[in-house]
């Protein structure tokens, strides 16, 4: 049976993923984000209940231009434009997700899966993007 080792610093976190956080802490995740020069943000979601306010809460954590309209398609156009060669990796962390009759499964998968829709175009250009939600 193979031991399965606790990180010991961002790279030894996949480059490119979309996870649960389990038990990866924040401020680790945050320092380590730092010592590998990368972006760490934050979305706290404890005041969310449905889709608008977890969107507009993206759009304040990521500093999203006011162009941004707070739905999936401006999310995924909003990240992808932070996918240029060069630039630093991100390590995002969602926490809080909630599960609300306004912010069910469904909506929740949806919003995942335009992270992980953004992956591909951060991986082209070699820039990392870490997802830890929660």
């Amino acid at each position: 049976m193979m031991n399965k080792r606790s990180p010991a610093s961002l790279a030894d976190l996949p480059a490119h993923s979309v996870v649960a956080r389990s038990a990866l802490d924040i401020d680790q995740l945050r320092r380590w984000a730092d010592e590998a020069g990368q972006r760490f943000v934050l979305a706290d979601f404890s005041a969310c209940e449905d889709r608008r306010a977890v969107l507009k809460e993206l759009g304040r954590a990521f500093a999203f231009p006011e162009w941004y309209g707070a739905n999936f398609d401006g999310l995924y156009d909003c990240l992808t434009d932070l996918a240029e060669p060069g630039a630093p990796g991100l390590v995002v962390v969602l926490d809080r997700l909630p599960r609300t009759p306004r912010f069910d499964n469904d909506q929740r998968a949806r919003l995942l899966d335009v992270f992980r829709d953004a992956l591909e175009p951060f991986s082209e250009v070699g820039v990392a993007l870490r997802v830890y939600y929660r």
